[in-house]
């Protein structure tokens, strides 16, 4: 019992100092950025306005921003984030401040042991991170490979409607759709990456980087008590930091297996890329990324090879989640939509009835014959 009030009585006493330290932390930065910062709501200390959110935080924000107007200051434990409820102001502070607000806040889980080497989710604005986005938008995001992509995309989405259909059993078991619009999309950023399809629905190594992948997202977007209390970053009290580079590393291990099988081909094949034989065949984005060569000041001189499976990996990532959470809620409001849904099976049935090859079916642009707002939407989806 008397351990248990001495724990008590130091804890309290941290607390105590912690909350005296933080407040003249938060005022002392008042002070200094009292022209630069705007109001906010009155804080408390140590955990600043994190109670003053409650669970649903977009509802807070609303109710504040009635009261401190469109911009204010709120401190979520030591971290201080100035919240923006107006799209007027948005646009303003985007416009006109864009260098400035370019940076970002990178969480605790998001850290790894090497940095921001070849990441362009964790990296700053700079001349590294202007590198990467050049080279994405110049190679990877372009319109005309996008556009060419078209028949793979046709392919790749008749693929996954076999898988569907097959894995279903003739509508007699469940089908995990989520599972089989990744598949779908990692292959179309495989084909992009390494002119090939790279998973099936029987894939080992399918399953697991989508486990992995998932749980990446998952840890990395829960709320992290480190975030907010830098003193306790070390200790990694909820473990997400340790968790999310865990799988993050099992998915780097996935993802080298794809390039070092790329290589392999490619030194079999006498240095050709094109594994097809196709000596006109573009060069996908691996080609480009083992091409590289840098000034050396500003860029690498040439890419490393952990360089090049964050850059693949963050790829992967970004171009199959969001891709296949997209795709499953405009599912799941279809299903609840069922005047929608059969608003858009009469659509597709006529455009298939009307002998439209996939080309046209997936061409967003023809206003003839795409003439719903969802459909347009979810083609446009599939199309980027």
């Amino acid at each position: 019992m008397e351990y248990e009030v001495l724990g008590i009585t130091i804890a309290l006493l941290v607390w105590v100092a912690w909350a005296m330290v933080t407040d003249r932390r938060h005022r002392r930065l008042e002070e200094q950025g009292r022209r630069q910062l705007p109001p906010g709501p009155r804080w408390w200390p140590v955990v600043g306005n994190i109670f003053q959110l409650g669970w649903a935080p977009h509802e807070s924000f609303a109710k504040l921003a009635r009261k401190q107007g469109p911009i204010m200051t709120l401190w979520l434990g030591s971290m201080g984030t100035v919240v923006i409820s107006s799209s007027q102001v948005a646009r303003e502070m985007f416009k006109n401040h864009d260098v400035v607000l370019a940076g970002r806040k990178i969480y605790e889980a998001m850290k790894g042991d090497y940095g921001n080497e070849g990441s362009l989710i964790t990296a700053q604005y700079g001349p590294h991170w202007r590198m990467l986005r050049r080279l994405c938008t110049t190679e990877f995001f372009v319109t005309s490979r996008l556009d060419a992509m078209g028949g793979v995309r046709s392919r790749c989405i008749d693929r996954m409607v076999q898988f569907v259909e097959d894995a279903g059993a003739g509508g007699t078991k469940s089908v995990d759709v989520g599972r089989f619009f990744f598949l779908m999309a990692f292959n179309l950023i495989g084909n992009l990456m390494f002119s090939k399809d790279l998973l099936d629905p029987k894939s080992e190594r399918g399953a697991k980087f989508f486990y992995h992948a998932g749980k990446v997202m998952e840890f990395a977007g829960k709320p992290n008590v480190a975030d907010f209390l830098p003193m306790l970053r070390w200790l990694d009290p909820q473990g997400l930091r340790r968790k999310t580079q865990f799988h993050v590393e099992r998915a780097f291990q996935i993802a080298g297996g794809f390039i070092k099988e790329r290589m392999e081909s490619t030194d079999q094949s006498g240095g050709c890329s094109n594994i097809n034989g196709d000596e006109d065949k573009r060069k996908d984005f691996l080609d480009v990324l083992l091409e590289f060569r840098g000034d050396g000041v500003d860029e690498p001189s040439i890419f490393s090879s952990r360089t090049i499976n964050v850059i693949v990996f963050e790829m992967f990532t970004a171009g199959t989640d969001t891709t296949t959470s997209t795709l499953e809620w405009a599912m799941a409001e279809l299903l609840h939509n069922p005047e929608t849904l059969r608003r858009e099976s009469r659509w597709t049935r006529q455009g298939l009835d009307a002998g439209l090859d996939e080309d046209s079916m997936f061409d967003s642009k023809d206003d003839n014959m795409v003439d719903s707002t969802f459909t347009r939407w979810l083609l446009d989806t599939l199309h980027a």
